[in-house]
């Protein structure tokens, strides 16, 4: 089985803290319909050079549906089964902005319509913050009183196979209460948040920390401390595990048997398909990734070469190990490993085991709650290299 993930990179407006190749650019039908030709010829090679043609998961990322219309992606999704086999498909997932709010409602109502019996239809909202001054310095376009009506909105569209995911990013920013106190938001946001997640309507949540990363390209954009980001994330994996969502991933939560099905493809090393702009894949023991050219891809030279990566048998080693411990599953079997793990690694699994921070039985190796948290530091002194 394959999944594949189509990277839709057209947004109103490019977010100050975003890395990934998205384009705030106001194209014309035309041009989409020039950019959708060339991916369905993507899609063609790989239907036609790939043996294995059963989909396991099928996922869109893009934010902005005004840039490229539900029909276009219904299409996309039609066209997708006429050359791959839907058959057992897991999970098709779809990652949303929650604005402009009539759009995407619009675009949730069309999709569940279509297709009311996809196992599993899942959607992704970026809402990433309740605060206003964080959504305005990050160059979000809308309030916190507009996610609220949208989310209001929202709850009545949702059907039987449909999963609600929804993402958030801790910045690191915090109010002063009348008491002078540090609060994260107002206590009527903390609030609201709390019954958003006792609701019954939420079946998972990403909570994401901030890439610190200067941008020299926005100098007018604050950035706030690792310490107070951890500070954040730390918070809202309280309030989010006190609503009994169990952290299955780093970054993620979910109600029982909502994890995501494609995310778990990436952390089992299964096969992936990235098309269309800067999307990565990995098959056949190799790692590639796409042209950010715009002209490159709509020339037909998709594949990046100087970003093909073949992975010999110690770099599967250490990219399964590094992105197995990150969920809550852990490592099953932990001498299969032991060649790209530091000589020490006993002891210090020992010492981490002690400061309750792994847990192991000499054969599988886990993360606890707290180890999660500092994963980075783990995984740098166990695997000789990275």
């Amino acid at each position: 089985m394959v999944s594949l993930y189509i990277h839709i990179p057209f947004c109103t407006s490019k977010c100050a803290y975003c890395s990934f190749n998205s384009m705030p650019i106001n194209f014309s039908d035309t041009m989409i319909d020039e950019y959708i030709v060339a991916l369905k010829k993507e899609i063609d090679h790989y239907a036609t050079t790939l043996v294995d043609k059963q989909l396991k998961t099928l996922y869109f990322w893009w934010w902005t549906p005004s840039k490229i219309w539900v029909e276009r992606i219904i299409d996309l999704i039609e066209y997708i089964t006429t050359k791959f086999d839907f058959e057992e498909l897991a999970e098709l997932s779809i990652e949303l902005n929650p604005y402009p709010e009539a759009e995407v409602l619009d675009f949730v109502k069309t999709l569940n319509k279509k297709y009311p019996k996809i196992s599993r239809l899942r959607y992704s909202f970026g809402i990433q913050s309740f605060d206003d001054d964080v959504l305005k310095t990050t160059w979000r376009a809308y309030t916190f009183g507009g996610i609220v009506e949208f989310l209001r909105a929202l709850v009545q569209l949702k059907q039987d196979n449909n999963v609600f995911n929804f993402d958030f990013i801790a910045f690191g920013t915090f109010q002063v209460s009348k008491n002078g106190f540090k609060q994260l938001w107002h206590e009527f946001k903390r609030d609201f948040f709390k019954k958003f997640l006792d609701s019954g309507y939420v079946d998972s949540l990403s909570v994401y920390t901030l890439e610190n990363i200067k941008d020299k390209s926005c100098p007018a954009i604050y950035y706030w401390t690792d310490e107070e980001i951890m500070e954040e994330f730390l918070i809202l994996k309280e309030m989010v595990e006190d609503a009994w969502f169990l952290r299955y991933e780093i970054s993620n939560f979910a109600r029982a048997s909502k994890a995501s099905i494609h995310n778990m493809v990436y952390w089992n090393m299964e096969p992936y398909i990235g098309l269309w702009l800067s999307a990565a894949s990995f098959f056949g023991n190799k790692r590639r990734t796409n042209t950010w050219d715009i002209k490159q891809y709509l020339e037909g030279n998709w594949i990046d070469e100087q970003e093909i990566h073949v992975l010999n048998d110690s770099d599967l080693l250490i990219e399964e190990f590094f992105l197995r411990l990150r969920t809550k599953e852990g490592i099953p079997n932990l001498s299969k490993f032991i060649s790209v793990l530091v000589p020490t690694h006993e002891s210090l699994i020992a010492t981490y085991t002690t400061a309750w921070l792994l847990e192991c039985d000499g054969i599988k190796l886990r993360l606890t709650d707290e180890g999660m948290n500092v994963y980075n530091s783990i995984i740098t002194d166990l695997l000789q290299k990275l």
